[in-house]
């Protein structure tokens, strides 16, 4: 069957640019039905695949589940997080605390055996010292610590 090309051209320019909007839109819908086509069945095959290999995984992570550390080390651990509030008592006397990204700067004032004992505590709560330094006060003595924790690099 042969096209006339003068009924082409007999129509009004508004009604050949509808005629041409919608054949557009028709290839565009049949292009991507071909193209979603394959894709669905791709996706039904890979769930499928993933159903069949579920108890494999669940079978995998609880065999993880049981390397996993018992609860009451985790408990412990949380116990021993560092705190500038801990350093505040009758044995020594927390001044200043000045938060920094990764540590800080402490400044506490107390009597000798308790600033030895100071760098035990923070020692036991993951804290690092790469400076400090030591001066005499009313009370005993006064001293600033640059704090780090000891995870960070």
């Amino acid at each position: 069957m042969a096209i006339n090309p003068e009924v082409w051209l007999a129509l009004s320019p508004r009604m050949r640019a509808v005629c041409w909007l919608v054949t557009m839109c028709i290839g565009l819908l049949l292009i991507g039905w071909f193209a979603i086509r394959p894709l669905n069945h791709a996706q039904r095959l890979t769930l499928h695949q993933l159903s069949v290999l579920q108890p494999e995984r669940q079978a995998q992570w609880r065999k993880l589940r049981a390397l996993a550390p018992p609860e009451e080390q985790v408990a412990l651990s949380e116990a021993y997080r560092f705190s500038p509030l801990d350093f505040h008592g009758q044995a020594r006397q927390l001044l200043r605390w000045q938060p920094m990204q990764g540590g800080g700067e402490l400044v506490l004032e107390s009597r000798w055996p308790q600033a030895v004992e100071t760098f035990l505590l923070l020692a036991e709560r993951g804290m690092r010292i790469p400076a400090f330094s030591l001066s005499v006060s009313e009370n005993g003595l006064r001293f600033t610590l640059q704090l780090e924790h000891a995870d960070d690099p």
